[in-house]
């Protein structure tokens, strides 16, 4: 399926797997940037050269969709990480909640309005409900993070749903893989450190469970929704691999993989804002025809020889907050 996609979050982890396959299948691809980060894979692997880039803030998407008409819409910018939305709501609040309506909007009154949109939600909204997490279980988020991707989601819902817009939602399970530049999150900051010798320090005890989704697999996961938004017999799809693994077994994979001896520091206590157990239900999606391809082991090994060709002397810049 040629034509136009427009992407926010272009310069993310999930973002530059997304515009990868976008070009491998012939389509045009204008990539929305707030903050350019050269270490990216949108930059570093030059997918930039096949894209119409695009520098904005996200307040804008009135004049970028009517100056650009894409066909598709693929809306993954976020701020993303929990402790800064602890720290800063507000701010976290402004770019998951109003981006989005904002682009919603925009889509909506564009002169040409796109044929199919897609907007990245997380299984982070079903908060403590038991796991594993059905897509229609009630939401019950309580932390800054999880609000804000809720009603972003709730947006999202009521807009396909009032104004009859051809949208999908995806809920995906933690993303990990090659390329991901945020050592806040713990699969590149696990290899960052031990590609330095440094050692591995965790947020938290280790004992949180989560699901694991390679990025490649949510990359298929997310365009197949997107090519098919309005048609779909659901407006929402939970996108899991369904293999579950606690954050320490996944640090001692990582230690095993790379040979490494480096001492794991542990906090004295859990982080707030952190939910112990998460697990998807991806059975709606699997009804559609996707299945994930790469399993924890593999794609873990995958990911720690990506960092072990790694050879910056410092840490890369985070990602931005709404990249």
């Amino acid at each position: 399926m040629k034509g136009t996609t427009l992407v926010t979050g272009a310069c993310g982890f999930l973002g530059g797997a997304c515009i990868r396959k976008l070009i491998d299948r012939g389509e045009q691809v204008v990539a929305v940037v707030r903050d350019r980060n050269p270490r990216a894979s949108l930059y570093a692997d030059n997918l930039v050269d096949h894209c119409v880039e695009v520098r904005s803030d996200l307040s804008t998407f009135d004049r970028l969709i009517n100056r650009y008409q894409p066909d598709r819409v693929l809306h993954l910018a976020a701020q993303s990480q929990v402790p800064e939305a602890n720290a800063n709501p507000l701010d976290t609040y402004e770019t998951n909640i109003g981006a989005t309506w904002r682009l919603l909007e925009a889509c909506r009154t564009a002169r040409r309005p796109p044929g199919r949109i897609l907007v990245a939600s997380t299984d982070k909204v079903y908060g403590e409900n038991g796991a594993p997490y059905t897509e229609d279980m009630p939401l019950d988020p309580v932390h800054p993070y999880d609000v804000s991707k809720a009603a972003a989601d709730l947006l999202a819902r009521s807009y396909a749903r009032h104004f009859d817009m051809p949208i999908a939602l995806t809920r995906c399970a933690n993303l990990y893989g090659p390329g991901d530049l945020n050592p806040d999150r713990l699969v590149p900051g696990v290899c960052m450190a031990l590609v330095r010798g440094e050692p591995v320090r965790l947020r938290s005890m280790g004992q949180m469970s989560r699901e694991w989704l390679h990025v490649d697999d949510a990359a298929e996961a997310t365009l197949m929704l997107m090519d098919r938004a309005g048609e779909l017999p659901h407006l929402v799809f939970n996108v899991g691999s369904g293999d579950c693994a606690t954050v320490r077994e996944v640090v001692d994979t990582l230690l095993r993989l790379s040979g490494c001896r480096s001492p794991v520091a542990l906090p004295e206590r859990d982080p707030p804002g952190e939910i112990m157990v998460q697990s998807l239900d991806s059975s709606r999606l699997r009804a559609q025809g996707w299945r994930s391809e790469r399993m924890l082991g593999e794609g873990l090994a995958d990911t720690w020889r990506w960092y072990a060709r790694w050879r910056w002397a410092s840490p890369p810049p985070p990602e931005s907050t709404a990249s």
